[in-house]
């Protein structure tokens, strides 16, 4: 009959021949395109997707990348750090970036949005800081850059198509995809990376995601041509206007369009939701800083909404399934470390899934500690953002003080470095300390602030430069 075809597999016909114990032979006609499954599939082609495509299709790995968008698209989160470089590097994408002519990021301001000069940190002078600069980009090209890149290093990559619901069973996952046609395929795969960002796909149809308790923010955002920014030795730097509970964001993508953003309580929205554009005004004639900058500035784009953004999920691995960049979680645009976290949690999750591969193995310890290695290097950004919406850590931010270098500590975790030095570690503490000292004795002046509004300067003492 098939003598030849006697052992588990799928012979010329299409038929699988599954040998049990005993010898006994069982035929079964075989769907092929589920009986070759991918080795892993990807769902989600932006930074944290692309990245690990890139990594996995090098090996030689069978990758599926599927994105519901098609790119180039609009995307926030423009503004990256410094210790993305050696992630381009090890991508082989650093000279596209370079040639792309991304604006040259070197420091980070930030400033009372009532005017008063604050504090500027320069990653180059910060004394635990490796490396001196970042970019600043226009995420429709590079997330393109990325994903072509996955391309080129052999994944595929599918645009216009979703994901649906996952299906884990002992021999891989079963997911269906649909097409913008309509077009629905089955395929298989022996692992699932959820790159799906915001959307959390597998997360949120497990019930894994969960709002961070006490941290409601909106987002407003959209790109202005001939803001007032930086000049000179300070092109290219990012601006943080700092309200009472609120901030906004001014990123110099070229040295005529910026992007701009208003982040505030869910309550301050809600007061203003059903007129955007009012409420949009309203802020900016709030913040005198703001409102010069953007005196001559022309909008060219709608007004986008990002709401309740901030969130972390129960489980970052399961057997067959790792979660990635913004589907692990996310939590504040303020230290713009969202591609960074993405990128990093992406490449330390394919160099665990490969091994999971070649053990065939659905769940190893490399891939707990990636979750562990994911989760500490979330919970360090969380304390900066928790801390950054209080008004002592405002004060002492803005007013910083040249003894024991503290600030030096901080430029490191904002230049996006993960493992600091006890150095670097016990500054960082010194100055959480010294945050609940200001709540009850003034270790700087105090700022005068008023609900919604900029803190004043009563008090207030500027600095021009901090390490």
């Amino acid at each position: 009959m098939r003598a030849a075809a006697r052992k588990n597999g799928v012979d010329e016909g299409g038929i699988r021949v599954v040998i049990q114990p005993g010898q006994r032979v069982f035929y079964h006609a075989v769907n092929p395109a589920l009986e070759s499954p991918w080795d892993v599939l990807i769902i989600g082609g932006g930074p944290a997707g692309a990245t690990a495509a890139i990594l996995l299709a090098r090996q030689g790995r069978r990758v599926l990348v599927v994105e519901k968008e098609i790119f180039p698209r609009f995307h926030v989160g423009e503004s990256l750090l410094p210790y993305n470089g050696p992630l381009f590097e090890q991508l082989g994408v650093a000279e596209a970036l370079r040639a792309a002519g991304f604006m040259v990021k070197r420091a980070a301001q930030f400033h009372s949005g009532a005017g008063s000069p604050g504090a500027r940190l320069t990653f180059a002078k910060g004394r635990f800081t490796e490396h001196p600069s970042a970019m600043q980009v226009q995420r429709d090209r590079f997330d393109q850059i990325l994903l072509n890149a996955a391309r080129t290093a052999g994944a595929e990559v599918r645009e216009g198509c979703s994901a649906g619901a996952c299906v884990t069973d002992a021999d891989g996952v079963a997911v269906e995809l649909r097409a913008a046609d309509g077009t629905r395929e089955p395929v298989r795969a022996r692992f699932v990376m959820d790159a799906s960002g915001m959307s959390t796909l597998t997360a949120r149809a497990a019930g894994l995601k969960e709002a961070r308790a006490g941290h409601s923010k909106v987002a407003l955002f959209s790109h202005f041509d001939n803001v007032e920014m930086p000049t000179g030795e300070e092109l290219g730097d990012i601006i943080l206007l700092l309200r009472d509970q609120a901030w906004v964001w001014l990123i110099p993508l070229t040295e005529t369009r910026t992007s701009v953003g208003l982040v505030m309580d869910r309550s301050e929205f809600d007061s203003g939701r059903g007129d955007l554009e009012g409420l949009w005004d309203r802020i900016v004639r709030e913040t005198p800083d703001l409102a010069r900058r953007l005196s001559a500035a022309i909008r060219v784009g709608k007004l986008h909404v990002e709401a309740d953004y901030s969130y972390e999920v129960k489980k970052i691995v399961e057997p067959r399934l790792v979660r990635i960049g913004d589907a692990a979680g996310f939590l504040d645009p303020v230290f713009s470390s969202g591609v960074m976290l993405a990128m990093e949690s992406a490449v330390e999750a394919s160099a665990a899934v490969a091994q999971a591969l070649d053990r065939g193995a659905t769940m190893t310890r490399a891939l707990r500690r990636y979750e562990a290695h994911l989760r500490d290097h979330l919970a360090l950004f969380w304390r900066f953002v928790r801390v950054f919406y209080t008004r002592p850590f405002v004060e002492l931010f803005l007013q910083p003080r040249p003894k024991w270098d503290l600030l030096s500590g901080i430029n490191a975790v904002l230049a996006g470095r993960s493992r600091l030095p006890w150095t670097a570690r016990w500054r960082l503490e010194v100055f959480f300390l010294l945050v609940k000292l200001q709540s009850w004795y003034p270790v700087v002046p105090r700022l005068r602030w008023s609900t919604g509004r900029p803190p004043t300067g009563r008090g207030f003492r500027p600095t021009t430069q901090a390490g």
